[in-house]
């Protein structure tokens, strides 16, 4: 089903992102749950372009910022030709303390558009090893339940075939990015 998505990619030049075009990578499958305790795998990502940034909840300062970018994003599309033909997914790489309920609790205060989604470290790495994205707890004190964890800021852009097909580095810029996804939209 996935390859039946109709998408013809033509050459664009963006101002924010890194843009793979033809040269788009097909993901592993991959089950995650996202915040409504339902499936989320390459089946949803067909027919919309998908922004996917990994993180957890109690990150301190790159995730909500990221985040609050996406949400600016989302708000700036609003209403737009490209309102509804893009979905954000936060992935959470520390399912030990992010349930589906914290999940959804922590991606609305945001933005109530954006997808929590996790799964166990097994089904994570099968997914983030594929596109590069690097996550490791990091134990504090010695303690079990005190930990940060380590993690790419890069946001993923998936095709509407849930092809990795670009990247955003940071630092992130919603209008430049709202911008690049437009390009994107409109020349695909």
């Amino acid at each position: 089903m996935v390859s039946s998505v109709v998408y013809d990619p033509k050459p664009v030049k963006l101002e924010a992102g890194s843009w793979f075009g033809e040269q788009a990578k097909v993901l592993p499958d991959f089950q995650l749950v996202d915040q409504n305790s339902r499936a989320l795998g390459k089946a949803e990502l067909v027919g919309k372009w998908s922004l996917m940034f990994f993180g957890y909840t109690h990150c301190p300062d790159v995730c909500p910022t990221s985040l609050q970018i996406l949400s600016d994003l989302l708000n700036t599309i609003d209403g737009s030709n490209i309102d509804g033909k893009i979905q954000v997914i936060f992935v959470s790489v520390d399912p030990a303390r992010d349930t589906p309920a914290i999940l959804k609790t922590y991606v609305q205060y945001f933005h109530r558009d954006i997808i929590g989604a996790s799964a166990p470290l097994i089904e994570l790495d099968r997914l983030t090893s594929s596109i590069g994205i690097a996550h490791s707890r990091d134990i504090n004190n010695g303690s079990a339940e005190v930990y940060d964890v380590s993690h790419s800021s890069a946001i993923i852009l998936l095709n509407p075939r849930g092809e990795f097909s670009g990247l955003f580095g940071s630092p992130h810029d919603s209008q430049a990015m709202a911008r690049d996804m437009a390009k994107i939209i409109d020349n695909s």
